[in-house]
């Protein structure tokens, strides 16, 4: 078993040099607008040989989901890039920020796949030892749904003969946490987002930005962008449903969902 390993720790080891000197965690287009809502500043991307670890202090946080375009902290730098042998899934409810606990909203983690690669963004956290120390306790509590905590190597994306960073820290959920929901078909999934929403706005919102990222980056992953071209149909039904009508989207607003 993975021995519990706290921030402070984190940090310590970091900074002693006994790992290789990375932590890394987890519009009018759709991007504009996540932009506008949360106040994503423009960083400059790095290229493949400025980002090769040089400097032992240096903490990263890895994400794969909202922390792509949503950030909510400061950070130095950022680097796009992939973790290999994991894939994205929507297994992870979400009570805290995209549901209820009566109608969960579902959101990505990564799952363990020999074949599978993961974009996402690194971001290099800034400031002395009791900033980043504050940055990831916000983080922790951020992600506090996501039970797992991996280091992983991150590939440039554009090249991948050898780790852009090593060692980085991600946020993940794993099936032991009470929030996990698990497999379901693409049409529950969807469904589902379609219909739930929580403190920080609806689900299909978060699908949308996430899509929109991983579009304009160019990443394939073509799963993903049928969830969200399926959501969008559904929740124009929605819209354009006669009043009264009982569709399967109001049954799971007003019943809920099962976890199982």
């Amino acid at each position: 078993m993975r021995p519990h390993v706290t921030l402070h720790t984190w940090l310590k080891v970091t900074r002693s040099g006994r790992f290789s000197s990375i932590l890394a965690c987890r519009n009018h287009t759709v991007q504009q607008v996540c932009s506008l809502i949360f106040g994503v500043q423009p960083v400059p991307r790095l290229s493949m040989k400025d980002t090769l670890q040089k400097d032992p202090e240096e903490v990263w946080i890895f994400g794969f989901g909202s922390i792509i375009y949503k950030q909510g902290f400061e950070y130095q730098r950022r680097v796009d890039g992939y973790i290999k042998g994991w894939r994205r899934v929507w297994y992870q409810g979400s009570t805290d920020h995209r549901g209820t606990e009566k109608l969960p909203g579902r959101t990505v983690t990564v799952i363990p796949d020999p074949e599978g690669t993961v974009w996402g963004s690194a971001f290099l956290l800034p400031g002395d030892l009791k900033q980043q120390k504050q940055h990831l306790e916000d983080l922790e509590h951020r992600e506090k749904q996501y039970d797992g905590r991996e280091r992983l190597d991150v590939y440039a994306s554009d090249d991948d003969s050898e780790p852009a960073l090593r060692n980085v820290l991600t946020f993940v959920a794993t099936s032991k946490n009470v929030h996990w929901l698990g497999p379901a078909s693409m049409e529950s999934v969807a469904q589902q987002i379609a219909a739930a929403t929580g403190p920080s706005g609806p689900n299909y919102e978060y699908l949308e930005c996430l899509a929109e990222a991983l579009w304009k980056a160019k990443v394939k992953e073509p799963e993903l962008y049928e969830l969200h071209a399926r959501v969008k149909q559904i929740r124009k039904e929605m819209n354009g449903a006669e009043n009264g009508k009982d569709t399967a989207i109001q049954h799971i607003a007003q019943n809920g969902v099962a976890t199982q």
